[in-house]
């Protein structure tokens, strides 16, 4: 008879920083619904489910993005947050020309954006220059259209801390859309005809 190995049970340490509201799947708009969907596809449910906690418990102690990067502190078991990192692959030279143009081009789909609505055809026009909107897109072998680092000690990629973040992040692309276009490099400035 074969004895299982047992690993030390880890409690994280008790962090005041962002809770998730939207811990039961309330998404209520299709953008924060197709971001949860997204990171469901990835196929890492136990490790969802702990980032889940993680992020409705506020482990998430804070968050910066920067263009196409978000750095995150995960507050975990150790004394010091664990560093995540985010980078999203944006559209540039002629495929992000292409893109701004075919949103501005409709001034509603624009006035949308900027009220914090985001039209559905959005996500076609970024397929259709060979980029998803949203997380966990394959490229190619081993090329993913978002990567994801922490600098926790699991070897598993990605980890309960970037997922923590990654749900946190999905709540404020719930609220502010405009914030998924700026994670692929599109301004609402872009889309606004200074002339």
């Amino acid at each position: 008879m074969s004895k299982s190995k047992r690993y030390p049970v880890r409690v994280p340490r008790y962090a005041a920083g962002i809770r998730m509201q939207e811990t039961r799947g309330g998404a209520r708009s299709w953008w924060a619904r197709r971001w949860a969907a997204a990171l469901e596809a990835m196929g890492v449910q136990g490790r969802l489910g702990r980032g889940r906690d993680y992020a409705a418990r506020g482990q998430v102690v804070s968050m910066e993005i920067e263009g196409s990067r978000v750095a995150a502190k995960v507050q975990g078991a150790r004394a010091t947050p664990y560093s995540v990192t985010l980078d999203f692959r944006a559209p540039a030279g002629e495929d992000r020309a292409a893109i701004v143009a075919a949103i501005a081009k409709e001034p509603i789909t624009v006035a949308r954006i900027l009220a914090d609505d985001l039209p559905a055809e959005v996500e076609g026009i970024f397929r259709a220059r060979g980029y998803d909107l949203f997380p966990g897109g394959k490229l190619g072998p081993g090329k993913y259209d978002m990567t994801s680092a922490c600098s926790c000690p699991d070897y598993a990629n990605p980890c309960k801390h970037v997922l923590a973040a990654l749900l946190v992040l999905g709540e404020e692309i719930a609220r502010r859309p405009s914030t998924l276009l700026a994670l692929r490099g599109i301004w609402p400035e872009d889309l606004v005809d200074e002339d």
